[in-house]
């Protein structure tokens, strides 16, 4: 049997290699593609909607009704690429507008409104397809700015500046919310069930911006009422005080009415002498003169050297006579003299610290007194009778 008689083995014919050769290479191009591709397109088929968000999803090509499609809950969305995948947050949101406004009184200034809001989820496909992503400027901001200006005009600009802001933000939130002035935006009671497309949480001035002299005049009056209500203050704290003395002068007069019938010579004069031993017993240099006087009460002297001038003095360079380095004070009591000597501020020689010239008091009774004067007083020296 020659080798062509033989039977072949089973096997693909090499056409059949070819073939299967071409296409094993058309599908790893495929593939090769395919990854390309995906790693192309991953950002517009594959899509996340994070926490606290809301996704709807818009068809290019549909073969329904429903275009649009939604609310995706959070998580990963896959889409097809030539579809568009949009993310609406549902959480509280605030933002700070400033307005101008005019005032009841014609009076020009600008405020900060802060309101906060919610989109309603479940309406989140008809938001998306009437107003958008951008709502916040075309829904919100422009609704609130025509209601605060309608409400603003018809007050006068102290109440914003003043308690009765709370009011004003108050009835600017009431008619944002009202179903008589229909715009989408509801209250956050009737979030779960509501056609509204978004909820107003409230509106707050924040602030308010006025003109510097109409500010500094208000400041004045408000600090004027309060000065007024200070003085009233004062007025009732001095009436108070008026009578408190006036239950005082009468208690004072009272306790005289009740003590002073039993306050007689004797206790007066008891009180004297204790007041007297507590003055003798102190540190302070004194002199006390015992008498016989209609009191009854000795007589003290304070004899201390403060308040005297005791520097030194210079040398005089008065040639005239020398006075005399002692001065002596006669004082006239009741029961004799005391006879003080003290230095002569005017004298030439003697001083108080160093010991030349001290001072002392005499006491002279009043029998000495009675006698001849010519023993106290001295007698001046006779003239020679002239030729």
């Amino acid at each position: 049997m020659t080798p062509a008689d033989r039977p072949r083995a089973p096997g693909l014919s090499p056409r059949r290699k070819t073939r299967l050769r071409h296409l094993t290479n058309g599908l790893s191009f495929a593939i090769l593609i395919g990854i390309v591709a995906l790693v192309l397109l991953w950002d517009l088929m594959v899509h996340t909607t994070p926490v606290g968000h809301t996704s709807v999803v818009w068809h290019r090509v549909s073969w329904s009704d429903r275009i649009s499609e939604g609310p995706l809950e959070e998580g990963v969305h896959v889409i097809l690429p030539w579809d568009k995948f949009y993310t609406y947050d549902v959480r509280l949101q605030t933002f700070d507008q400033v307005y101008e406004v005019v005032s009841s009184d014609g009076l020009h200034m600008e405020i900060t409104l802060t309101f906060r809001w919610r989109a309603v989820k479940n309406n989140i496909v008809e938001l998306n397809t009437n107003v958008g992503l951008n709502y916040l400027q075309t829904l919100l901001v422009p609704v609130v700015g025509s209601v605060a200006r309608e409400v603003i005009s018809r007050h006068e600009a102290e109440k914003l500046y003043s308690v009765l802001r709370d009011e004003v933000q108050t009835e600017i939130y009431e008619r944002v919310v009202t179903h008589d002035y229909p715009n989408g935006i509801g209250r956050h009671e009737t979030q779960n069930d509501t056609a509204d497309l978004v909820v107003l949480e409230d509106t707050l001035i924040k602030s308010v911006r006025l003109p510097r002299a109409l500010q500094e005049a208000i400041e004045l009056k408000l600090e004027q009422a309060q000065r007024v209500e200070e003085y009233k203050f004062r007025v009732q704290t001095e009436r108070l005080e008026s009578d408190r003395k006036e239950i005082e002068g009468h208690g004072i007069r009272r306790f005289q009415e009740i003590v002073s019938p039993a306050i007689s010579e004797s206790y007066l004069r008891w009180r004297g002498i204790e007041a007297t031993l507590r003055l003798a017993e102190s540190n302070n240099a004194k002199v006390v003169v015992i008498g016989n006087s209609e009191t009854g009460l000795p007589l003290i002297l304070d004899t201390s050297t403060q308040g005297m001038d005791l520097t030194p003095q210079k040398p005089s360079t008065n040639t005239g006579p020398l006075l005399p380095p002692l001065k002596m004070d006669i004082t006239e009591t009741g029961d004799g003299q005391i006879v003080t000597q003290r230095p002569n501020p005017d004298g030439a020689s003697g001083h108080l610290e160093n010991g030349e010239v001290s001072g002392e008091s005499v006491f002279a009774p009043v029998e000495q007194l009675r006698g001849p004067s010519a023993a106290t007083e001295p007698q001046p020296d006779p003239q020679p009778d002239s030729p």
